[in-house]
């Protein structure tokens, strides 16, 4: 139980890259703004503090960017938790190998005999049955 509640808690890492490249967004637009539009009016150190400002902005950007493409979700966390850990359970049981072979046979048997059973009643492949 103490796995599936860490690999949740890892998807919220999710929503914490995604919250931090939605506000870089939104200070790199401004600082963009204030540098092109209002540098005239500022000092040349405080035009200095809004470059650096903009580039740190650039850079969490970027990195909360490739947070939350490499970061899966919640509903992904468990996809790979669940269907890991039954691959490795069928990869390593053998008669959990032997299943889809088993499935297929009986598949194909009950096809026939429902071909079978078509053909004693004397009706085309291609006509739909009205039972």
């Amino acid at each position: 139980m103490k796995e599936l509640y860490w690999l949740t808690r890892v998807s919220e890492f999710d929503s914490l890259f995604r919250a931090i490249w939605f506000i870089s967004i939104i200070c790199v637009v401004v600082m963009l703004v204030m540098y092109f539009f209002l540098a005239d009016e500022f000092k040349e150190d405080t035009v200095n503090k809004i470059k650096k400002a903009a580039i740190l902005s650039s850079i969490l950007l970027v990195v909360g960017a490739l947070g939350d493409a490499f970061t899966p979700s919640r509903r992904d966390v468990l996809l790979i938790y669940g269907l890991g850990t039954t691959i490795d359970y069928i990869n390593s049981d053998d008669k959990a190998k032997q299943l889809p072979d088993k499935a297929v046979d009986a598949l194909t048997r009950y096809l026939d005999a429902i071909g079978a059973g078509e053909a004693e009643e004397g009706k085309s492949e291609c006509t739909p049955s009205t039972k």
